[in-house]
């Protein structure tokens, strides 16, 4: 029994499909390459594979992690090479480390991630998005607020603790922002709440459907 980490990218359309099409896929992926996934025990057996932390649907990723363990051991060149022969357009693995038995999962040593967000500019705009994003994190506090699952209601919660990295610039009439976040089981922030909060701060109108979002890179502790 080995353990391994994949680094890979998912882009273009198949960022539509979900979090759980993405964990089949991946099942249904390593069996075609003829790579033997370790399974758990019990009733419901299902193989010992997992993401360092899901991908929102619609969100492009350039540097995913997922974490498995086989039934026997590979050497990481051929898991790569023979994973990728079979991965469909817009996934592609770009490397693939072994890991050491019985540490931490990569779920649990997440603890940041970063983020870049593509806005259309309206016709016009001339603002000076550094200026405003320095003026939106020296606030003493970024109070939102976010949909509590236990509860079921919206909590006021002060978002800056979370926010470690925050810039911005206009190009070509569309605003870019690039943001490091918190994320993971201790904090999680998502992107699109301080996309809106921001914006809303700054007086910039924006749809939805046009904003493209993607996350960049996942940070864990101890790295």
């Amino acid at each position: 029994m080995k353990r391994y980490v994949i680094k890979f990218s998912k882009e273009g359309s198949i960022r539509y499909i979900s979090h759980l099409d993405m964990h089949r896929l991946f099942k249904r992926s390593f069996k075609r390459a003829g790579i033997r996934l370790q399974y758990s025990q019990g009733f419901n057996p299902h193989p010992k594979m997992s993401f360092a932390q899901p991908l929102s649907l619609g969100y492009s990723g350039s540097s995913e992690y997922l974490e498995f363990e086989t039934a026997e051991p590979y050497q990481t060149g051929e898991i790569l090479e023979k994973a990728n022969s079979v991965m469909p357009e817009g996934i592609r693995l770009h490397s693939c480390e072994e890991l050491p038995s019985g540490g931490k999962s990569l779920a649990a040593l997440t603890e940041a991630a970063s983020y870049e967000i593509v806005i259309p500019a309206e016709e016009g705009f001339h603002g000076n998005i550094e200026t405003l994003l320095k003026e939106y994190i020296e606030r003493p506090q970024i109070p939102v607020l976010k949909y509590q699952k236990k509860t079921g209601r919206d909590l006021e919660v002060d978002i800056k603790p979370m926010i470690a990295e925050i810039h911005g610039m206009v190009n070509d009439n569309h605003i870019m922002l690039t943001m490091k976040l918190s994320a993971g089981s201790t904090a999680n922030l998502s992107p699109e709440i301080v996309l809106a909060s921001f914006c809303e701060f700054a007086g910039i109108s924006y749809d939805r459907a046009e904003v493209s979002i993607g996350r960049t890179e996942i940070y864990f502790k101890n790295n």
